[in-house]
């Protein structure tokens, strides 16, 4: 077989051990040709790998490459090939297959060793979680993710969280069309010759553009590095904590703030924990920090926690999260951050909240309307904005 040697931008990410690769790269950057690599190599050590793009013709760039690479093997009849499947299966079991995944649901009834997942910026956001990730369950496979950004939705969550990760489970790679020491002058130039500003830099240098309709400005001016803060260091003031609740597709997330020196000291996180153990963990924050107030959202499950809460003598405030009342909760936020008057522990899940986090208008009732993108989360903006809703005294108008 006849692999050929690749770029230095993709030999990074096909030689690192990461179990989940997010890469973004720009138009004819070559992640396509990167992952057909990644695949044959993978196949050769008899892995069982699943090659998933939003539509079929996207699926043909590297299926193509692929045959390329196993034509000898091929036309010896020892590799098996059905273009009708795209399947190519050696000799034992390991096989490569090409679908498409525009619907996830095509996906399902299929494992992998190696999943990838092309053009993840285009696909439904529940392709992984619901259907992706469980694929990998039954020999404990890995994941790849590679895009061309399109604005700050789920892939760049992903992103985000490939970045901020420290265990060397998740690893993030960036690269532009440029980089790509085989595709010609003529050829980019051709590639831009009609795009504009926003377009060239999305496309061909690879950046995530800011959402369209986004609430939060001036968010690098109001973030500050996580710093070992200690309760001591804040003794004596009026420390305000917001919680919004979650369980199983969302996180509960508590979010902790000093009102004198106006910083977020402590920004918590769980996911699928049962309630009983949140509980615990809201006790545990609230006598850590002394804490004067907990604003928390009491839709759905969120009542009989905060009674259970309120019981245990903590002082906790509901707040009914509606489409009345959540414009001037988000706005309140918003306003914080255009004036830069507070400053939030830079946490990269939860600045690409921020980041990606929408405002759009009813077109019948013309209100604003406040939600992350489709497949997203904002349990963190929401915590926040609850902390902020407290020390500004809003529960005193309840």
């Amino acid at each position: 077989m006849r692999i050929p040697t690749p770029h230095q931008k993709q030999r990074d990410f096909i030689q690192s051990a990461a179990r989940r690769k997010v890469i973004v790269a720009g138009r004819r950057g070559g992640k396509t040709t990167g992952v057909s690599i990644l695949a044959s190599q993978r196949v050769l050590e008899k892995r069982r790998i699943l090659y998933a793009a939003p539509t079929q013709d996207q699926t043909e760039m590297f299926w193509d490459n692929c045959k390329r690479y196993f034509a000898e093997g091929i036309a010896a009849g020892h590799v098996y090939k059905n273009e009708t499947k795209r399947l190519m299966q050696l000799p034992g079991g390991p096989r490569i297959r090409a679908k498409t995944a525009w619907d996830a649901d095509t996906l399902r009834g299929d494992y992998a060793d190696l999943l990838i997942l092309e053009e993840f910026s285009l696909m439904n956001p529940s392709t992984w979680d619901a259907v992706g990730a469980p694929m990998l369950l039954d020999n404990d496979g890995d994941a790849v993710f590679i895009f061309t950004p399109k604005r700050k939705n789920h892939a760049f969550t992903f992103y985000n969280r490939a970045k901020g990760d420290d265990t060397g489970r998740w690893q993030a790679w960036h690269f532009t069309s440029h980089d790509n020491p085989h595709l010609s002058k003529e050829a980019l130039e051709e590639i831009t010759a009609d795009m504009s500003d926003d377009m060239y830099r999305q496309e061909v240098l690879a950046e995530f553009l800011d959402s369209e309709g986004m609430v939060f400005n001036r968010i690098d001016e109001s973030l500050h590095a996580p710093l070992d803060a200690m309760p001591e260091d804040h003794a004596g003031h009026t420390l305000m904590a917001g919680c919004d609740w979650g369980k199983r597709q969302d996180r509960t997330a508590v979010s902790v703030g000093c009102m004198e020196c106006g910083v977020e000291v402590e920004l918590t996180t769980m996911h699928q924990v049962d309630y009983s153990i949140q509980r615990e963990r809201v006790k545990n924050i609230f006598e850590r920090w002394s804490l004067s107030r907990i604003v928390a959202e009491s839709n759905a499950m969120g009542e009989p926690i905060i009674e259970d809460l309120q019981i245990a003598g903590l002082p906790v405030m509901p707040f009914q999260t509606t489409a009345t009342s959540k414009p001037p909760l988000i706005e309140n936020m918003a306003l914080s951050f255009e004036r830069a008057e507070f400053q939030f522990l830079d946490v990269p899940l939860a600045t690409a909240e921020l980041e990606s986090y929408e405002r759009k208008t009813s077109a019948i009732t013309n209100r604003s309307q406040y939600s992350a993108p489709a497949g997203m989360h904002d349990d963190t903006v929401v915590a926040r904005a609850l902390m902020l809703w407290g020390g500004n005294t809003g529960w005193l108008m309840w």
